[in-house]
């Protein structure tokens, strides 16, 4: 059993691990959900975020499943908040616009949901930008490795052969 700074103890040979995988994917989410809240704030140009947006966000990113006619609410099945960022920042000169032209004169909290609902229409976008970078990470390093298995096929292994040359009186000096 080892034991952890949030008082409990975990079986080293499973719980633990576990408790370890977790607790960097909570840390993870944190800093993307700091980066969204401190994208919102500036955008806005507000000092705090209103608690009904918070929880519209945190409950996009819990994800809902209808079962038996019922919302139930599930844990981060939704997309993740740096995919939300993302699609922000592709939204973003339409929200610029909204803000200064329409919006400008409404609530905190219309502002907010207004840009959270043009976000939503980007959000598929964000996430073919991402698929479409992982491919392009995973084609480069692809052919990094093609190139260097080339490389090592073409090396020089050109070793010269000594002749037995009767006027060569290199050996002796």
């Amino acid at each position: 059993m080892k034991y952890e700074e949030d008082k409990r103890y975990y079986h080293l040979e499973y719980c633990h691990s576990k408790y370890l995988k977790l607790k960097t994917e909570t840390a993870k989410e944190n800093q993307e959900w700091d980066k969204l809240y401190q994208y919102i704030i500036k955008l806005h140009d507000i000092l705090l975020l209103p608690k009904g947006n918070i929880t519209r966000l945190k409950d996009l990113r819990a994800g809902y499943e209808v079962k038996q006619g019922k919302r139930v609410r599930k844990w981060r099945t939704g997309p993740d908040f740096g995919l939300m960022l993302e699609a922000y920042k592709l939204a973003e000169s339409v929200n610029r616009t909204a803000i200064n032209t329409k919006i400008g004169q409404w609530a905190d909290i219309q502002q907010v949901n207004y840009t959270i609902t043009t976000m939503l229409g980007y959000l598929n976008d964000a996430y073919k930008n991402r698929q479409n970078k992982a491919k392009q990470v995973s084609l480069e390093n692809r052919v990094q490795a093609l190139e260097s298995k080339k490389d090592q096929n073409l090396k020089n292994n050109y070793k010269p052969v000594k002749k037995n040359d009767e006027l060569d009186i290199s050996e002796f000096l």
